[in-house]
């Protein structure tokens, strides 16, 4: 096994001491928080940068992360996984703004002003439009890219295919045409554009018969910033229906008949890689299925280790309960199954690169 990333990683290093205190500025400015919450995010920023991990003992969720620790609390947050200690970070953000007294997304405001953008509309006109496999595939991949639509209008989707490191495209569009209806499962990624056409893929899934069923898994709760919970689904699903074309209004119709569900587990906001998921979940990922989205899923899904990038994939993901199909954009070290072609330093964390990978048993 390929060692772990840690927070002594350069990029780790630059999310922890550069993106973490923009996005306290971001949250700031966002809510009106008083004199106990500014306090309490400023002494997680430095805990952070500079202590130790520590649980709570009143915590109400203690018993569920003593159970997700790997001796991790009580060492230096500078040693400690990447994947860990990310997903304990935004734990203890929620807890110092109030998120479990409040119910109140800390980023709300951030979701609701891409959905209420005044170019939204515009965007997305191209919903009006019958789009074929590959087009529909592409709109999940790069749903949070503003300029999408003019490619999958004009069928241009082969500029998109020359960004992917790896593309199993081909392999994806087989699986579904062979062998009739499935059910499918989406592991969801970021709220906003990237979800809306998430769920333009579900739709032309239904639509074309390719899936008997589709399940949306969201977050429990707000976590990594733009990753979508339950409420964020159903603000999309009224966006959608809002914007052109019919799948808001085919969804809402396939929500009713029971084809489409939304659903959450508590793993999904585990600081661990689904190679430790409870049985219950990859009971339910294993009866169809499962489309894993972005970068963080994709991590968790391969393990966030040093990986030779040409390793294949199917090696890194063996132990899954079922077909599989990984749409991410690259914005992370964490690469399998790459395709060898030369690419500036840093390709891997730019956001410039994608890839599509199909897994089956």
């Amino acid at each position: 096994m390929p060692s772990v990333i840690t927070l002594e990683s350069p990029f780790a290093h630059q999310v922890f001491h550069q993106r973490h205190p923009e996005l306290f500025r971001r949250l700031m400015d966002a809510h009106p928080y008083g004199p106990a919450e500014r306090a309490a995010l400023e002494a997680l920023l430095t805990e952070t940068q500079k202590g130790t991990i520590s649980l709570a003992d009143d915590a109400f969720d203690r018993d569920t992360w003593l159970g997700w620790d790997r001796r991790h609390f009580g060492t230096s947050w500078a040693k400690a996984p990447f994947l860990w200690a990310e997903s304990y970070f935004y734990r203890l953000l929620l807890g110092a703004v109030g998120y479990f007294e409040t119910g109140v997304d800390p980023f709300g405001p951030f979701k609701t002003a891409e959905l209420r953008s005044s170019t939204l509309d515009a965007e997305y006109g191209w919903l009006t439009e019958r789009l074929d496999f590959d087009a529909a595939l592409m709109a999940s991949l790069y749903g949070n890219r503003a300029d999408l639509g003019f490619q999958l209008v004009a069928g241009d989707t082969a500029a998109v295919h020359d960004q992917l490191v790896a593309d199993d495209s081909g392999a994806v569009r087989e699986f579904f045409h062979r062998g009739g209806p499935v059910p499918v499962t989406f592991v969801l990624d970021n709220a906003g554009r990237e979800l809306l056409s998430d769920l333009v893929f579900a739709d032309h899934l239904l639509t074309g018969g390719l899936a008997s069923s589709v399940t949306l898994h969201a977050k429990p709760y707000p976590y990594f910033v733009s990753d979508a919970t339950l409420t964020d689904v159903g603000d999309c699903l009224r966006r959608l229906r809002d914007l052109p074309g019919d799948s808001g209004r085919r969804l809402h119709e396939a929500a009713a008949d029971g084809r489409l569900r939304i659903r959450t587990h508590p793993f999904h906001c585990a600081p661990l890689s689904f190679h430790d998921m409870p049985a219950d979940l990859a009971g339910e990922l294993g009866r169809g299925v499962t489309v894993f989205k972005g970068d963080l899923n994709y991590r968790r899904l391969v393990g966030d280790c040093y990986w030779d990038p040409s390793t294949p994939f199917h090696r890194a993901v063996s132990y899954l309960p079922g077909p599989a199909v990984a749409l991410r954009i690259l914005k992370s070290e964490v690469v399998v199954g790459a395709d060898g072609r030369d690419r500036e330093p840093g390709w891997q964390t730019t956001g410039t690169y994608a890839s599509i990978q199909m897994y089956q048993p």
